[in-house]
């Protein structure tokens, strides 16, 4: 049966009775802030939640101002520090795989010295890690799919692939979503499956990165998920969408057989 997921869109409760209901996985995505306050008991509420879940589990990490290829020798000490005090969540829960965002912005950086950079700070946090996660580089604001598969070539470790997000490849890119699909193939190891209604208009805010249900948007999302299964047969699906788009998305993936109702 193929791995479908929900992720949890900051409502943790909501999100999880509706994977118990469908017998899906769940993306973490609670943490995102790393300076999530604890006083409530609100890290020690989710954490028991999402243990209720026996399916696959994955983990988004936190993304805001986290660059892969920066130059700040600051900032990438705090990265590591975050990346890895969030792989400990991920180990704690039973995650396979953690979510990090490239954050590269088109025309602000030199490619190749990017890459160079991003290669570096990606073979100094799997030093000490062993190969039961997947990191899942996803692209936001790329304007193509050259530079992550570039960097997956040069990274060249089983533990780093792709997750291709294809609401940002839609809002935010020059490649049709199909296009990533072909040529990424099997560097892609994890989806993000929401729909938008296309390229926005301001580089670097997501003015139309709408998070909407599967079927409310301009992506074909019936064909991407048909080359996805002919290019990347054993990547995992996660539905991204806002947490009021979840249930019609399930049932839309029940209607084209990719989910079978209990």
């Amino acid at each position: 049966m193929k791995d479908i997921r929900l992720c949890d869109d900051g409502d943790i409760i909501t999100t999880i009775d509706l994977c118990e209901k469908n017998n899906l996985g769940l993306e973490v995505q609670g943490f995102y802030n790393p300076y999530i306050d604890n006083k409530e008991g609100l890290k020690t509420k989710y954490l028991e939640n999402i243990k209720r879940i026996h399916k696959g589990k994955s983990y988004h990490a936190p993304f805001w101002d986290l660059n892969l290829g920066t130059k700040i020798i600051e900032l990438q000490d705090a990265m590591l520090k975050i990346y890895n005090e969030a792989y400990c969540i991920a180990k704690e829960l039973g995650c396979t795989e953690m979510v990090i965002h490239s954050n590269y912005k088109p025309g602000t950086d030199w490619y190749n010295g990017w890459i160079k950079r991003a290669k570096e700070l990606l073979n100094k946090f799997l030093e000490d890690k062993d190969d039961s996660i997947t990191i899942c580089i996803e692209n936001q604001f790329e304007s193509d799919s050259e530079l992550l598969m570039n960097l997956i070539d040069e990274v060249n470790d089983s533990r780093v692939k792709i997750c291709l997000d294809i609401g940002h490849a839609n809002a935010n890119s020059n490649m049709p979503v199909e296009e990533w699909i072909k040529t990424l193939k099997d560097r892609i190891a994890y989806y993000h499956l929401h729909n938008n209604h296309g390229k926005q208009t301001v580089l670097g805010y997501n003015k139309d990165d709408e998070h909407l249900g599967l079927t409310n948007g301009t992506i074909n999302v019936k064909e991407v998920l048909s080359l996805a299964e002919q290019y990347t047969p054993n990547a995992i699906w996660n539905i991204e969408c806002k947490v009021e788009y979840l249930k019609e998305s399930v049932e839309y993936l029940e209607e084209l057989n990719y989910i079978k109702p209990l």
